[in-house]
């Protein structure tokens, strides 16, 4: 206690108030909308503004640390009054920020892996794609340059999702990672291969993945061939190290 007194009395009303509001902000779980976040401040404040006015002595040890101490160097004021002019600065700043409208997508039901139309149970692969054991290096080599030229910029120099147009595209989800356990690996060649052919914008998706392999049935026609599409897909598989799912059936969990 002995060292609390030692405080400047308007230091000690500040740090009472920063652990208060640090408390109302981040330690209540779950977290408190921003709206009732400035209410409780407000609160607080107004409890501590009549915690100092009950009493004379309070008020005049309060406004103290305002006025100019004898020998007190000019700059030290300057200093002092800078200071207490930015604490009110941050509280509109904070208040500002907590009322701002925060982006959020529509609600909607997303399937990462919806169920694919009966089509896919048709799609072929190569067989010089069909079989990890004989996938060629160079057709690898080509898949990622394809990759780098076309899917870069959304699914990310790393796989993971974080291109540099990825934030861009929020809703319903953002690119995939193909990092992510739960994607590629829990997936058929056919299956991987009809979302890269037919993309979201056309389907069920509903995500800016555009259709990558030509075709006259659309007009959102992208930069592949069917065997660049294979390549390509090869090269995610090999870069991830995952294996492609058995069978003709996907698994969505």
């Amino acid at each position: 206690m002995k060292s609390w007194s030692r405080i400047p009395f308007f230091w000690r009303v500040i740090l009472v108030f920063a652990l208060l509001y640090a408390f109302v902000k981040f330690g209540i779980r779950p977290p408190l909308p921003g709206s009732v976040v400035i209410l409780y401040t407000g609160f607080i404040i107004l409890g501590l503004f009549l915690y100092i006015t009950l009493e004379d002595l309070r008020i005049e040890r309060f406004i103290s640390f305002l006025r100019i101490k004898p020998g007190e160097s000019k700059g030290i004021s300057v200093s002092r009054w800078a200071l207490v002019a930015l604490l009110p600065l941050l509280a509109g700043y904070n208040a500002f920020q907590s009322a701002l409208p925060k982006y959020t997508p529509p609600a909607q039901i997303f399937q990462m892996h919806p169920t694919p139309p009966d089509k896919v149970l048709t799609i072929q692969v190569p067989p010089w794609a069909a079989d990890p054991a004989r996938w060629d290096v160079k057709d690898i080599a080509q898949g990622k340059e394809l990759y780098k030229a076309n899917c870069q910029v959304c699914h990310g120099e790393n796989l993971d999702g974080n291109g540099p147009a990825a934030a861009g595209f929020r809703y319903p989800v953002k690119p995939a990672s193909f990092r992510d356990r739960g994607t590629i690996s829990q997936l058929t060649l056919p299956y991987v291969y009809w979302k890269i052919a037919d993309g979201g914008i056309q389907n069920q998706f509903n995500t800016a993945m555009p259709r990558w392999v030509r075709n006259d049935e659309t007009v959102h026609t992208g930069d592949m061939t069917s065997d660049e599409a294979w390549r390509v897909i090869i090269f995610l598989y090999a870069e991830t190290g995952y294996t492609p799912r058995s069978g003709g059936q996907h698994n969505p969990h």
